[in-house]
Formats: structure tokens, sequence, C-alpha cells
């Protein structure tokens, strides 16, 4: 029984000493204002923009924001991209817009799922800036019509909130250069908006926000982009005119490169590990850009055994091999080779000297 009681004791102490010593690391973190760093999440959030007297969003904006923290991309969706319906057909994104199904068509064609869709007016742009002028960075000017006239903006110039409606809902004789206009006041909104209190804006987007589905909330997407590092572009697409019909096509390559592997959904069936070869500084990291619009995961690029490596040699694990020789075909060089040792659905890319990481075509490939 004594020997029991002993056992009992030293169980006890030590349960004491380790809550007391626990107590104490929590009572020093709230003192010195440290607490745990939240764990990053990434999403796929879409904002709608709205503008008084149309039936239904005229553009929208698509949040891309990777789950380990990255810089978040900001990509203009104009009404005439051409999405993906349930039976594979086009559809334009304004009409999946007015019929509330821009989550499930744009999912199709990002191939991810798009975590939450909010609906704004046009006008919470300059609410979110906190100006009623936005500078704007343009390649060539362009023009557009208002009730007072015709307004035409050039590189450098300013558009007023008060004309973003018209900014927004204008057919425009060239889409394009319309399209490349909201790109630059968007990109001009979110840069004014940057440089605000994060508690503003937390505080400015809850007014006139429509209920988002389960996901990301829109002070969230807000949030990082006018992060001050957001990335604002048009969505990656192609123009083309059929039948009189003009529309943006989307560009699959680009898609997943910049999108779809950002996504916290993303998980590809074949891992492919570049390893830098060559020794030159920056090398892997070229590989790594250039092989992006594949559908496979590409961790962090690695130093190899040794710099010693003449030829690019690509090592093809189980059932890896027509990944391997697409990426022979991307980089238009190195040897293909079999990986007996790499585990199953592992490729292996070995930067040699014969790769330059400056170079911008390939040699297989138009």
């Amino acid at each position: 029984m004594e020997r029991s009681q002993a056992w009992l004791l030293y169980v006890l102490a030590g349960a004491v000493a380790f809550a007391a010593v626990l107590g104490a690391w929590y009572v020093a973190g709230r003192l010195t204002g440290e607490e745990p760093a939240p764990e990053r999440s990434g999403f796929l959030a879409a904002v709608q923009l709205t503008v008084p007297g149309e039936d239904g969003p005229v553009a929208a904006l698509l949040a891309v924001q990777d789950p380990e923290g990255g810089d978040p991309g900001v990509y203009l969706i104009p009404p005439d991209l051409l999405l993906e319906g349930p039976n594979g057909e086009y559809v334009f994104a304004a009409d999946a817009m007015a019929a509330g199904d821009l989550a499930a068509d744009l999912g199709r064609v990002v191939d991810a799922p798009i975590d939450a869709v909010h609906t704004v007016p046009v006008s919470d742009l300059g609410e979110w800036a906190g100006t009623t002028e936005l500078q704007v960075d343009l390649e060539k000017p362009v023009s557009v019509d208002l009730q007072s006239g015709v307004l035409v903006v050039k590189d450098g110039g300013t558009v007023s909130v008060a004309d973003l409606p018209a900014v927004f809902s204008s057919p425009g004789a060239n889409r394009r250069e319309l399209t490349a206009l909201q790109t630059a006041v968007v990109d001009a909104a979110l840069e004014a908006a940057a440089l605000r209190p994060v508690a503003e804006r937390r505080r400015l987007t809850g007014s006139s926000a429509s209920p988002s589905v389960e996901g990301a909330t829109l002070a969230d997407v807000v949030a990082r982009m006018t992060s001050a590092t957001a990335v604002v572009e048009t969505f990656p697409a192609g123009t083309r005119v059929a039948e009189g019909q003009f529309a943006f096509v989307p560009k699959p390559a680009e898609i997943q490169a910049n999108i779809t592997r950002r996504s916290p959904a993303y998980d590809a069936a074949v891992t492919v590990q570049v390893l830098n070869g060559s020794g030159r500084v920056g090398a892997g990291e070229a590989v790594v850009e250039k092989l992006a619009s594949l559908d496979v995961d590409l961790p962090a690029p690695l130093n190899a055994d040794s710099f010693s490596y003449a030829q690019t040699q690509i090592l093809a694990g189980a059932e890896t091999l027509p990944v391997a020789r697409d990426i022979r075909a991307i980089l238009g060089r190195g040897v293909v080779l079999d990986g007996p040792d790499l585990p199953d659905g592992m490729v292996q890319v070995i930067v040699g000297h014969d790769f330059k990481a400056q170079e911008s075509g390939t040699k297989d490939q138009p």
C-alpha cells in the first residue's frame, strides 16, 4: 500500500509540475503580447461588381490566395469571358453571374473550387480606396462613352470614382482596351486602399456586401486584395470573334500556372522535384517557372549532389514517363532516363550546364 501511495504521489507531482509549466508559458505569452501565429489558409474567391440599372453583375474579380501566404493575385473577369457550363458548353461570364452560377462555371475553367462568391457595387472600389480620383497606368489611351461626353483616359491620367459605373457598364468599341482600363482602375483602387489602416478597410466591407457562400469572408478577401503585395491582371485569356461575337477565350496553361496550382484544394498525382546540378544561381527556379503549366506538384528546387552535370537529366519514376517527356518538350533539352529508385509518382529533374536560365523559348515547341 505504501508503494502504491508513493507511485500515486509521483504521478500527481508530475501532473502538477506540467500544469505549472504550461500555465507559466501561457501567462508569459499573454503578458508579452506574443500569441501563436494563426495557421495560414488559402482561397479562391470571386467578388462580383454591379452598377445601377443593370440586371446582373457587369464584371468580377477573382482573388487567389495560396495556402502558404504568398503574394495574392487579383484577376479581372470581363463579362464576355467564356466559361464552361455543366454539360461542357460555352457560357459567358455575364450569363453565369446573372444566373448565380459563377462559382460552378468558373470553377470548371480553373479546375479548382471557388470558395466564396460576394457581390458589391463597383462604387465600393472608391470606398475602399478612400478617394474620389484613381490614377491609372495604361499602355495606350482608352475612350469611354459617358453621359457628359467621351472620356479619353491616357497613361497616368485619372478616372473619377463617380464614373466607375459607366466605365464598367460601357460596351466599348474596343473590348480589349476597355478591359485593360477596367483592370488598371481595379489596380489603382486596391493600391490606394493598401495605404489605409486595415481596420478602416474591414469596416467598409460589411455594409453593401451580399451574403457569401461558405468560405472566405468579404473582409478577409478585401484584406488580402489590398495587402500592397497583390498583383492585379486581366484573367488569362486570348480573344476571338466568331460570327460577329467577341469573346475572351481562357488560356489553360497560364491558368494552371497562376491560378489552379495556388488553390488550397490542388493535389496533383505526380511530383516533379527540380535539382540544380549546374551551380548557376537561379537555374532551379527558372526550370520550376517553365514547368508551372504542368498539372504536377512543384516543390521548391534543391541543389543536386554535385554541380558537374553537363547535360540535364529527367529521371522518371513509375508511371511518370509521359510527364517526363512533357518536361523534355518544355525545356527543349535533356535526356529522359528511368529512375528505378524514385518513389511512385515522382519525376526528378537535374538541371545541367546545357540549360540557360535566360532562355525563353524551346527547341521542340513553337
